[in-house]
C-alpha cells in the first residue's frame, strides 16, 4: 500500500503544480521524508488529521473523487480509510456491512445502493468508490 499511496500523492502534487521541496514545507515534512513517502519507502500517515492536512494542502475538495482516492490509497489492508474510520463505531454500520455480505451484493449493486442514498440525501454521486 505504501507504493500506491506514494504514487497517488506524487501524481496529485504534480497535478497541483507544487514542487517537492515547497510541498514538504507546506506539510511540515522534511523533503527527504516526502521523497521516501512518494517512492513507497515510507508508509502513509495513519492519523486522519495528518492525512486531512495533506489533502487540504493539495486543495482536494472534500468528498471529491480525488479526495476519496487519496484516503483510499492511504489505508492499510483490511482497514477502513482514515476519513471514514469514525463511522465504523456507529450502531448499525456492522449490520449494514453484514447485510451486504450476506446478500453477496456485487460492486454494481453496491454502487446502486450508494447512488440511491445520494439521491435521497442530495449528496454527490460517488457510486464508484
Amino acid at each position: 500500500m505504501a507504493a500506491v499511496f506514494g504514487s497517488t500523492l506524487k501524481r496529485l502534487r504534480l497535478h497541483a503544480g507544487i514542487g517537492l521541496r515547497r510541498f514538504a514545507e507546506m506539510i511540515d515534512m522534511p523533503p527527504s521524508n516526502l521523497s521516501a513517502l512518494e517512492h513507497g519507502r515510507r508508509n502513509p500517515p495513519v492519523d486522519p488529521e495528518r492525512l486531512r492536512d495533506i489533502a487540504d494542502a493539495l486543495a482536494l475538495p472534500e468528498g471529491s473523487d480525488e479526495w476519496q482516492e487519496f484516503f483510499d490509497s492511504a489505508r492499510r489492508q483490511d482497514e477502513l480509510p482514515a476519513d471514514v474510520r469514525h463511522v465504523a463505531g456507529r450502531n448499525l454500520v456492522p449490520a449494514l456491512l453484514r447485510t451486504i455480505d450476506n446478500r453477496q451484493l456485487g460492486d454494481e449493486e453496491i454502487a446502486q445502493l450508494i447512488a440511491e442514498i445520494n439521491t435521497r440525501h442530495g449528496g454527490p454521486a460517488n457510486a464508484d468508490r
